[in-house]
C-alpha cells in the first residue's frame, strides 16, 4: 500500500486536480503545477502558509535552500522535502513561482488515500478554465 494526494491548484478562472504519490518532494509537485499551467520552469519558486503575503510566512520551502541561497530558518527546501511531510487534508499553501513576475497558485491539499497500485508518477486528473500565458508580452521574431 502507498499514500497518494489529491490536490486542487487554482489561478483565476484556472483550476486543475492533480494526484501524487505521498513521499514524492515539493519539487514534483511543482513540476506538476507548472505541467497543468503550460509555462516552462526556469524560474525560482517556493510553496508559503501566508496565502497573502508569501514574504511573511512562518513556513515555507524554497528552491533558494536548495541552491545555497540566503533564505528564512527553517526552509529546508523543496528538493528533499516529501509531499506528506508537508500536506494533510484541507492544508493550503501558496507556491509562488518566478520571484519577478509573481505567479502565485493557491495549491490545496483535498484528500489522501491508500492504493495498491504502483502509482509512481504525478497525474494531472482534470484541467478547467483558461490557464495564464507565462510571457503574455513575447512576441517571436520573424
Amino acid at each position: 500500500m502507498q499514500t497518494i494526494l489529491t490536490f486542487k491548484i487554482e489561478h483565476g478562472d484556472f483550476s486543475a486536480t492533480i494526484v501524487q504519490p505521498a513521499t514524492q518532494s515539493l519539487e514534483m509537485l511543482a513540476e506538476s503545477i507548472l505541467d497543468a499551467v503550460g509555462f516552462d520552469m526556469d524560474h525560482a519558486y517556493g510553496f508559503h502558509d501566508n496565502l497573502k503575503n508569501p514574504y511573511r510566512s512562518k513556513e515555507q520551502y524554497t528552491l533558494f535552500a536548495d541552491i545555497g541561497e540566503e533564505t528564512t530558518e527553517g526552509d529546508t527546501g523543496v528538493r528533499t522535502t516529501p509531499l506528506a511531510a508537508v500536506f494533510r487534508p484541507k492544508k493550503k499553501m501558496l507556491f509562488h513561482f518566478d520571484y519577478g513576475d509573481d505567479w502565485y497558485f493557491l495549491v490545496t491539499c483535498v484528500k489522501t488515500e491508500e492504493t495498491k497500485s504502483k502509482f509512481r508518477k504525478p497525474k494531472i486528473l482534470d484541467k478547467q478554465g483558461t490557464p495564464p500565458e507565462q510571457y503574455p508580452d513575447y512576441q517571436e521574431e520573424n
